[in-house]
């Protein structure tokens, strides 16, 4: 155990010099900010969720994909952002766990867990725009690259100590697990972000949008600060972030 931690120090620190953060990196809320969303969270009472036939989920979406739209390729538009990046597609998938994904071809999917799963059309809308916020940030495409650099960090490394072949392919599959997990907080902060910017632009109402963050949170087992290792920021942190970019769109309005 001992040597795989000891190899796991050395595959983190030559990925942390072999790679530059793409896209945008955010300060730490501070404990006064996530203490104020878990009272938040343990206190809310939201509605209860809604359940949908697929063709009333389908047209849900439609409409949220309508009124949101132009506010995301302006967005596009002002950032520079490849066209090509900024026409989406997407797709009901009828399965109860609730959630929702960005995939090749600019791809949106969500489930019928999700749909069934809130109570408003802002919910789903925060969700919907978190994804498109994740192809508009390329952040796919980018947690491609940090998987294959890992894998062959991984695997130099492996081979650098001379490593029989069972070693070097636990380093090399070790090393992609690291770089799967690299950055991916912060794309999600950074989707999350850009998700409150189109649903502003668009007219929704923030404070219902946000009763999504404060469900998923109230079904987490989190601690109120994410480790190392965890691939999104906890509940705690979303809504501390979301309540501060909130009160960042109220004063500049």
């Amino acid at each position: 155990m001992k040597r795989y931690k000891k190899l796991f120090l050395i595959l983190a620190t030559s990925f942390l010099f072999g790679c530059v953060a793409p896209g945008t990196t955010f300060e730490e809320v501070s404990d006064a900010k996530l203490n104020e969303a878990i009272r938040i969270i343990k206190t809310t009472n939201l509605d209860k969720p809604i359940k949908k036939t697929r063709k009333e989920a389908i047209l849900m979406v439609e409409n949220i994909v309508k009124k949101s739209m132009p506010a995301a390729i302006e967005w596009c538009e002002a950032n520079n952002i490849p066209k090509a990046r900024c026409k989406w597609r997407f797709n009901y998938l009828d399965d109860d766990v609730f959630n929702a994904f960005a995939s090749g071809r600019n791809q949106i999917t969500y489930t019928k867990g999700l749909m069934n799963g809130v109570a408003s059309e802002e919910e789903v809308a925060f969700v919907i725009a978190h994804e498109i916020g994740h192809h508009i940030g390329n952040h796919i495409a980018n947690s491609q690259r940090n998987i294959m650099l890992g894998s062959l960090a991984g695997r130099i490394l492996g081979t650098v100590i001379e490593g029989s072949d069972e070693l070097i392919s636990q380093t090399t599959d070790l090393g992609a697990r690291f770089g799967s997990l690299f950055y991916s907080r912060d794309q999600e902060k950074e989707a999350d972000y850009f998700s409150l910017v189109i649903l502003n632009k668009s007219g929704f109402d923030l404070i219902k949008a946000r009763d999504v963050i404060i469900r998923m949170a109230k079904q987490s087992e989190r601690s109120k600060r994410s480790g190392f290792f965890d691939t999104h920021p906890t509940g705690p942190e979303r809504l501390a972030r979301f309540n501060q970019t909130y009160s960042e769109f109220l004063k500049n309005n």
